[in-house]
């Protein structure tokens, strides 16, 4: 029986490398011999490392969450003063992040959307793995924002979690929007008008949208 080589780190990486681009620019049916291309090897040495497209997928989106996992600073979220301050410090950050690796971020938003390309089992894999993540990391942000908060007595605070969480991802998307058609501004100085706007849906939040009698 023929003796197996032992692996190559830096190959293994270069394969990783370029299936993380090839995916996230063309989803699962991206081509293994553009990846293979794109690493500098052969065909037969991506699937000696990854056995087959399916395992080389879900090898890719792992390593491209670890990656996201490993630089991402959650006191951007949790030791901002106020809500607006985080609104608008979260989203310039996590817009930078993007811009750092806009590979990953391609292929995570792939895989959560999941990419109808993608086979059902792996689909569901990779879509579990993130959105696990993607909650954990959600409910630690909003336990944190909900102690500095002056929260009513009878309501439940899973339920003020949940709420706000439903309406931070909608107002984070408008935010991240705008900082992406203007990227000249840089700082919250820079965001007067933004911050406004902010504000005015975030009171909405705070104090209702009912007249008090």
């Amino acid at each position: 029986m023929a003796k197996r080589l032992p692996r190559d780190p830096e190959k293994e990486s270069a394969i990783l490398t370029g299936a993380i681009h090839e995916f996230g620019s063309h989803g699962y049916s991206a081509s293994t011999d553009k990846i293979a291309e794109d690493a500098g090897v052969s065909k037969g040495s991506v699937f000696r490392y990854f056995d087959n497209k399916k395992k080389l997928y879900v090898a890719a989106v792992n390593h491209s969450l670890t990656t996201i996992k490993d630089v991402l600073n959650l006191k951007v979220w949790t030791e901002s003063d106020d809500l607006v301050t985080m609104s608008i410090r979260a989203t310039k950050y996590k817009t930078e992040l993007s811009h750092r690796y806009p590979d990953e971020f391609a292929l995570l938003t792939l895989a959560y959307a999941q990419d109808t390309m993608i086979p059902p089992q792996v689909r569901k894999q990779v879509f579990d793995t993130f959105n696990q993540w993607q909650q954990a990391m959600k409910n630690y942000v909003l336990g944190k924002v909900i102690k500095k908060m002056n929260i009513r007595k009878d309501l439940d605070p899973d339920k003020v979690k949940e709420y706000l969480g439903m309406v931070l991802t909608v107002l984070l998307g408008q935010v991240q929007k705008e900082l992406e058609a203007h990227p000249e501004m840089k700082k919250i100085e820079d965001m007067d008008a933004l911050v406004v706007e902010v504000k005015q849906y975030l009171n909405m939040i705070e104090f209702g949208i009912v007249e008090k009698e």
